[in-house]
């Protein structure tokens, strides 16, 4: 397991320059290639940082016009709170627009904190508003609404507040098409369903699922693995492809994040990437252009997602009214060497 110090050396920075890419606090300090020097590193060496490293936010510079209101963010990921890149993109995008507008964030929490926590009124201080990245239980959904003025969605199922949207379906569907372009006829597909629920009922899944019957392609049911967000899972269903020559030409995976994790299991058992298996990510975090070999990927618009969020909170902290709205952002495909 690598530290910060092996990243810190490899990419030639010091470590307090590490934790500030890490942490999205690069504005005006240092160059791009810095940056990129760094994020190779991170990627080279799968560092992952710890919770203790990522530095929890909170904006308190005030402007003329400044609100002086207090919003929470609630994410959907049950590993370290603050390493998750895809979150970690949303939120400093978010925090970065609530600074110019003179709103700080003082409460982050996951999911699964809030649903084991054993007094909602002792966890939750008093907010003006809060962005929601998970559907929740309809108890804690509900206690919320209640409890909090103003409440909005990147990403929910909840359609009785405003959602920021990407198209898991038209994602997965994109990532098809661009392998199909390239030639890919047997493609695989790795992802994961919410808890409870078939691979068949993931909207990423079904995005794939439908792009390769509209060009009439075959999917073959053992290259189609629900990992349940386990890189222990996915690795030894891959592993088992490989044992018995059943691997696909190509994967689109649900998350950059876990077709880094894919390319790293095909290195493990010799197989060489585009050349004997393509891989196709989802997301396009800052990383994923310095994997081995940089990943193609499904461009998701994540600090634009952040900000609009926080604009569309902003205004419902406001005053405004109007029916509930879902505001879709479009994506962009992505290539690189990984197809």
């Amino acid at each position: 397991m690598s530290n910060i110090r092996e990243v810190a050396k490899a990419a030639g920075v010091s470590t307090a320059t590490v934790s500030r890419v890490i942490n999205h606090e690069t504005e005006g300090r240092m160059t791009e290639e810095t940056k990129e020097r760094v994020w190779a590193a991170i990627a080279e060496l799968g560092y992952k940082a710890p919770a203790k490293n990522i530095k929890k936010k909170s904006i308190g510079h005030t402007h003329a016009h400044a609100s002086n209101a207090k919003i929470g963010c609630v994410i959907s990921t049950d590993k370290d709170k603050y390493s998750d890149p895809y979150y970690l993109a949303l939120l400093s995008s978010i925090e970065r627009r609530a600074a110019e507008s003179g709103i700080t964030v003082p409460f982050i929490a996951t999911s699964r904190e809030i649903e084991e926590c054993k007094s909602l009124d002792s966890f939750f201080p008093k907010l003006d508003g809060i962005i929601l990245m998970k559907s929740l239980s309809s108890d804690i959904y509900f206690y919320i609404r209640e409890k909090i003025p103003a409440v909005i969605g990147i990403d929910t199922a909840h359609k009785d507040i405003d959602n920021v949207i990407y198209d898991h379906y038209e994602a997965a569907s994109l990532a098809v098409s661009a392998l199909c372009d390239r030639g890919y006829k047997d493609i695989g597909f790795i992802g994961a369903a919410a808890a409870n629920s078939k691979l068949e009922d993931s909207k990423r899944f079904r995005g794939f699922y439908g792009e390769m019957n509209s060009r009439s392609l075959p999917i073959r049911s053992e290259t189609c693995i629900n990992c349940h967000w386990s890189e222990e899972e996915f690795h030894k269903a891959i592993k088992k492809l490989h044992k018995k020559g059943l691997l696909p030409r190509a994967f689109v995976v649900s998350s950059d994040l876990m077709a880094m994790a894919v390319l790293k299991a095909l290195y493990d058992y010799g197989v060489k990437v585009p050349e004997q298996v393509a891989v196709m990510g989802i997301t396009n975090i800052e990383m994923a252009r310095f994997s081995n070999p940089p990943l193609s990927t499904i461009n998701v618009p994540m600090a634009e997602m952040g900000s609009l969020a926080l604009d569309v909170l902003k205004e419902r902290m406001e005053g405004y009214s109007m029916l509930p709205r879902k505001i879709s952002l479009p994506l962009e495909v992505i290539l690189r060497s990984s197809i």
